[in-house]
């Protein structure tokens, strides 16, 4: 089942926003992750805070990853933490998009 992100109402609008915008620029994601029973993180929160999307490939990771980064900060306290993470947590690769009430559109 496909799921249009830009219809589900509970994703935080910063995260629902740059969501559309990967899928613009970089082409369709299978989303893995959205709202997680129990999850004490971002993906545990209303409205929703965090999204997993499916990569294949490093290559594509670390260039959504940059590109994204470049575009959002995270939380302007906290500089080293992003928006966008490429990483395997054992099972493949995976973008995290997360935000934080901190998050705001770069420029």
């Amino acid at each position: 089942m496909k799921i249009d992100i830009g219809e589900l109402e509970f994703i935080d609008e910063r995260l629902r926003e740059m969501a559309i915008e990967v899928e613009e620029r970089f082409g369709e994601k299978t989303v893995t992750s959205l709202f997680r029973i129990n999850d004490k993180g971002v993906h545990g929160q209303l409205p929703l805070r965090g999204i997993d999307l499916r990569c294949r490939t490093r290559r594509h990771g670390e260039e959504v990853e940059r590109w994204v980064n470049e575009r959002w900060s995270y939380d302007k306290k906290r500089p080293k933490m992003k928006f966008c993470l490429f990483h395997s947590v054992g099972e493949g690769y995976h973008l995290h998009l997360q935000v934080h009430p901190g998050t705001m559109r770069r420029g």
